[in-house]
């Protein structure tokens, strides 16, 4: 007898499944994937006890024809392709024909369709096989109804998680669904309660709000973009609102939803400095592009793909982004304002009239004041460099009295920068990106108050610096590749532990700028070293940056520039109780306003708060109704 033989449809089947119907997600996604096929504008989904007991797919699509029911639940029958051709020109959802035979075999599965050319009919399958056909009542379109999931494989158990994590995977694919696909309403009910519904007219931005509600929507950016092979669409949410995880970066390519590694780290890229460490924004973002030049056959669950040009893609979802972000101002409403909706109804009339700030008792305006006292401070230099306005923060202050504990700006900035009297090429001197403010005075001696028309600000000093030096150092290392050199080198000695690591590691401290060598079994002497690296004790900062680099697995050049940037300006900023006059604080917020991000610090925590007028009329119920 031979050995080898072709295995049963019924237990191949149960393998397919295994690749398919992954978790009760897994259905409801192949199944709202072929509504989606059948050019259904309304698919409603009921779902109990989290899939596990029920799964129920209604749309109101073109239907099955009653001549195709026989094939329904064969493996590899398909109308969506004919040829090989085909597959390299998909943009259907579905393509390979294993979901409904995949889905049967592991449940009990009922079918009812009607195709207007054809009768309408009924099928159930048990585990596989077909135990009822019949006729069945005229409705427009298809229901799919999945019981008893995993009836007949108890394995599989032991990997669905618990119901509420179950729950929310389901909730996760059918909201990706709204986003990819507007002009489709959606309905999905949980154990006979409604979880959300989508209108299917077509407004994405309306669907933000249904999804994830109206505060996020009202912070919604568009993102519009086009290359020769790609066209970009969709909405960003201000960086003030994040999530702890990357689920809320939506990709999809040609309104297909995947998980790309690449994509989703080009839009973290793309916040720089915004978010605060392990926060993530929100994102919608879909790309149209020819499908010959994406691979969507990977995997069975289609997630997956492969794109040919995947760098010109991640360039342009980045580039793009940036723009929108550079583009705003980015000054975040204080925590109550941003949870507390105003209502829809005329603005309310208020006892006190707003402040006019466009005159003052004196006649003057403050705005063009402002602009006339700057210009007269640099009328000596009226192309100043970034680099030359932080280098005369101090110089503007010599003639006044400075209290003991104030950190001059320019203190820490190592001699080789004051002394060097070339601009820095990327950043420049440009109209500022922050609005008018008129600075009150400082509150703790760690927050600089200010004020114009349209409420209270709450600048944090700290914050502010580090935006301003981290800028200022950044541009120095990553764009100047000048080095010390040492008339007597140092040497170093380390364990045998970390030789093995250093000496992996010797061309990365080379393109760093250190002139590097092993001059012994343990030792190594370094004869230059990056104009950059601290100046009161060069000695230990290149220790530590040696250590850093070895201990290091993925190491990037770049990567390591950026963290010296923010050590350094975190390191060398005012920190808090330190009290400033009202000069050194308009310093402080003009040199803040020609930063190219002045709203966060490099760790991404906001620099300036806003309390708007109508909040703090609000709290003190001067508001007529």
């Amino acid at each position: 007898m031979a050995n080898i033989q072709v295995l049963d449809p019924i237990i191949t089947n149960k393998i397919a499944a295994g690749e398919v119907v992954e978790r009760p997600s897994s259905i409801v996604k192949e199944l709202v994937e072929n509504s989606i096929d059948a050019n259904a504008s309304y698919i409603e989904v009921f779902i109990e006890e989290s899939g596990m007991k029920s799964i129920k797919v209604i749309d109101d699509g073109d239907g099955i024809l009653k001549e195709d029911a026989s094939l329904l639940f064969e493996r590899h029958a398909t109308s969506k392709i004919s040829s090989d051709y085909d597959l390299f020109s998909i943009r259907t959802m579905g393509f390979r024909g294993e979901a409904l035979a995949s889905i049967s075999s592991v449940s009990r599965t009922i079918v009812k369709s009607f195709n207007e050319s054809s009768a309408p009919f009924l099928i159930e399958m048990y585990g596989g096989e077909e135990v009822v056909r019949e006729p069945a009542a005229e409705r427009k379109g298809t229901e799919v109804i999945v019981l008893d999931l995993f009836f007949n494989t108890p394995a599989r158990y032991k990997y669905v998680s618990s119901l509420t994590t179950e729950a929310g995977k389901i909730i996760d694919v059918m909201q990706k669904f709204s986003f990819n696909h507007p002009n489709i309403s959606f309905k999905l009910t949980f154990d006979g309660k409604q979880r959300f519904r989508t209108k299917g007219n077509g407004n994405l931005k309306e669907i933000i709000a249904d999804i994830y509600g109206i505060n996020t929507a009202r912070i919604a950016l568009p993102v519009e973009a086009k290359s020769p092979d790609y066209s970009l669409t969709g909405y960003i949410i201000r960086p003030e609102m994040t999530r702890s995880n990357r689920n809320y970066i939506n990709i999809s390519i040609n309104n297909r939803m995947i998980r790309d590694f690449r994509l989703t780290n080009s839009v973290i890229r793309a916040y720089h400095t915004l978010l605060a460490k392990d926060k993530y924004p929100i994102v919608i973002l879909n790309v149209d592009m020819d499908p010959k030049i994406v691979d969507v056959n990977v995997h069975p669950a289609k997630t997956e793909v492969r794109i040919s040009k995947i760098k010109e893609l991640e360039a342009l979802i980045e580039e793009s982004i940036k723009k929108v972000l550079h583009g705003e101002t980015l000054i975040p409403d204080s925590i109550e304002h941003t949870t507390f909706q105003k209502p829809k109804i005329e603005k309310p009339r208020i006892e006190q009239e707003a402040i006019d700030f466009s005159s003052i008792t004196d006649g003057i305006n403050p705005w063009i004041q402002r602009e006339k006292d700057y210009s007269k401070e640099n009328t000596d230099s009226e192309d100043k460099t970034f680099r030359d306005n932080i280098l005369s923060y101090n110089n503007k202050n010599v003639d006044r009295e400075v209290p003991p504990n104030v950190s001059r700006a320019n203190e820490s900035i190592p001699q080789s920068f004051k002394d060097d009297t070339r601009g820095v090429t990327e950043v420049e001197v440009k109209k500022e990106r922050l609005p008018y403010f008129e600075i009150i005075g400082q509150f703790h001696g760690t927050y600089i108050l200010m004020q114009n028309e349209t409420g209270l600000y709450l600048m944090d000093q700290h914050a502010a610096q580090e935006r301003i030096k981290y800028e200022y150092y950044y541009n120095h290392i990553k764009n100047r590749d000048e080095k010390v050199q040492l008339l007597l080198p140092y040497t170093f000695e380390f364990a045998y532990d970390d030789v093995i690591k250093i000496d992996e590691k010797l061309n990365d401290l080379k393109n760093l700028s250190f002139k590097i060598e092993k001059t012994g079994m343990k030792n190594y002497t370094v004869v230059e070293y990056p104009s950059w690296i601290n100046q009161k004790d060069p000695e230990g900062d290149i220790r530590a940056v040696i250590d850093f680099i070895s201990n290091t697995d993925h190491f990037s050049v770049e990567d390591y520039k950026e963290e010296m940037s923010i050590m350094m300006s975190c390191k060398d900023s005012i920190k808090a109780n330190h009290y400033l006059d009202k000069r050194q604080m308009q310093n402080l917020l003009d040199e803040l306003g020609q930063c190219h991000s002045p709203f966060t610090c490099p760790h991404g925590r906001p620099i300036i708060i806003h309390f708007t007028t109508y909040e703090i009329e609000r709290m003190f119920n001067r508001i007529m109704k």
